[in-house]
């Protein structure tokens, strides 16, 4: 990927500007590149979000949105425009009308489906700055591991493993899914 020059203390709404449409997060004002997922992480992605959104649509309980929705987060850090690769928001907290720009709001479920390419303190300093934007619950999926990891604020991590199951409750009601299902007929490495 061609190098970016970064520009410190970049606005939500310049970061719009510049590079709508583009491959990059903006992260406490600074523009990072962001690669494109391979096609394991894509599987992953796609079955979680299907199932959250089939839970979703049929309890009127919220939306779910895939990768490369942004996410205007404003934390300690500073301001950052973060994308999950999918994301759950409750009904009662969808802004009317919606805006065409990035969401102005933590989304109540995030899941960051890891890739080989990702290093663990970015992944962790994902998690934190979502979690103290106000996110709930943050799902990290690691498909070489076959595992999930389930963060909540002022919680334990919890580590889900194949033959578990991972549920939403109680933002969710009615998402189930085994984490073998989850990874069935992928390839292991």
């Amino acid at each position: 990927m061609p190098a970016v020059a970064t520009r410190r203390g970049l606005t939500a709404e310049e970061f719009w500007e510049q590079y709508a449409g583009k491959p990059y997060e903006l992260v406490r004002g600074e523009v990072k590149p962001r690669m494109p997922a391979g096609l394991v992480h894509g599987i992953v992605a796609m079955r979680l979000g299907r199932r959250l959104d089939t839970a979703a649509a049929q309890g009127g309980h919220g939306i779910t949105v895939a990768a490369e929705t942004g996410f205007r987060l404003r934390t300690s850090g500073g301001e950052s425009v973060r994308a999950p690769d999918v994301a759950f928001i409750r009904a009662e907290r969808l802004p009317r009308p919606l805006p065409k720009t990035f969401a102005d709001l933590a989304p109540d479920l995030v899941v960051e489906i890891s890739s080989p390419s990702d290093s663990y303190s970015e992944l962790r300093d994902k998690v934190d700055e979502w979690l103290q934007a106000g996110v709930q619950v943050v799902w990290v999926v690691d498909p070489q591991r076959r595992v999930v990891e389930v963060f909540q604020p002022d919680q334990p991590l919890r580590v889900l493993r194949e033959g578990d199951t991972l549920t939403a409750e109680p933002l969710l009601p009615g998402f189930t899914i085994n984490i073998s299902e989850l990874f069935a007929d992928l390839a292991e490495e």
